[in-house]
């Protein structure tokens, strides 16, 4: 016990005395003690040094967790901005259409259900029924073009089927040549065929299809869609080709439904024509 603080105190008297002042035995002393102080105090340093970094580190890390944080919340808040981006980008849309049809009245329906099985019903559900002056048979829009006709009907909701169902017919003209055909589907997500285009139709692939206004449902000029892989026989009064719908059903959202303005159906060919 007395070595602790003995030799403390003659280290410090032999570091107190000037250097030309100091006898051989405060020189041994600090020869002696010279390697324990250096590894000492850099053993003290290096520790000071440890911790210091570690606080560094620490300090760092927590404000990147924060900003970490910070950054989530802005991405989760711009995925927001942009779904309401896209969604006032298709109402606008859709306004677009009904001040281009000034002769309609439509009624607006959000999405709210959607049922497409292989061989079943192609069909969507909207958020307007009966109560909000929908009847069955109504034509069903987005900007796109043609959607569907409104099948059955609740108070306040409706089932819409598509324009890709099998029992779905729609009496089109071709906007080019004038044309005239069905467009019938095929009972799931894909493309229509084309049917009664007669052999001698001027008709070609790309071809935008718009309605004609002669069934009874769809007022004319709406876009149906575009015609792709024409094909025509060596033989037969019709040429065949498929339809690729101008309105994406699988990415249906807003529609609207026409409650009014449309045509009565005209005495033609291509509204008598027979369903197979």
């Amino acid at each position: 016990m007395a070595a602790l603080v003995v030799v403390p105190l003659g280290v410090f008297f032999a570091q107190a005395r000037h250097p030309s002042d100091r006898t051989p035995g405060d020189r041994f002393v600090l020869a002696l003690t010279s390697p324990i102080e250096k590894v000492v105090d850099w053993t003290v340093t290096g520790a000071l040094s440890v911790w210091q970094r570690y606080a560094s580190l620490r300090s760092i890390r927590e404000r990147a967790e924060g900003l970490s944080r910070e950054v989530n919340g802005l991405r989760r808040e711009l995925g927001g901005l942009s779904g309401l981006k896209q969604e006032n980008e298709r109402l606008e849309r859709l306004l677009g259409f009904a001040r281009s049809h000034p002769d309609q009245r439509e009624v607006g329906a959000r999405v709210i259900g959607a049922r497409m099985d292989p061989g079943g019903l192609q069909v969507v559900t909207i958020d307007r029924g009966s109560s909000d002056g929908l009847k069955r048979m109504m034509p069903v829009v987005n900007a796109d073009g043609v959607v569907g006709r409104v099948h059955t009907l609740a108070a306040h909701s409706a089932d819409v089927l598509l324009l890709i169902d099998r029992n779905s017919s729609v009496a089109v003209r071709v906007d080019r040549s004038r044309a005239r055909a069905n467009v019938r589907g095929q009972g799931a997500p894909g493309p229509c065929r084309l049917d009664y285009a007669l052999r001698s139709d001027d008709l070609i692939e790309g071809d935008l299809l718009v309605t004609s206004g002669t069934d009874g449902v769809y007022p004319r000029g709406l876009p149906v869609g575009k015609v792709t892989r024409v094909r025509r026989a060596g033989y037969g009064l019709y040429q065949a080709a498929e339809v690729v719908p101008a309105a994406d059903v699988n990415k249906l959202e807003e529609v609207l439904v026409l409650v009014a303005g449309a045509p009565a159906p005209e005495n033609t060919p291509a509204a008598q024509a027979p369903i197979p």
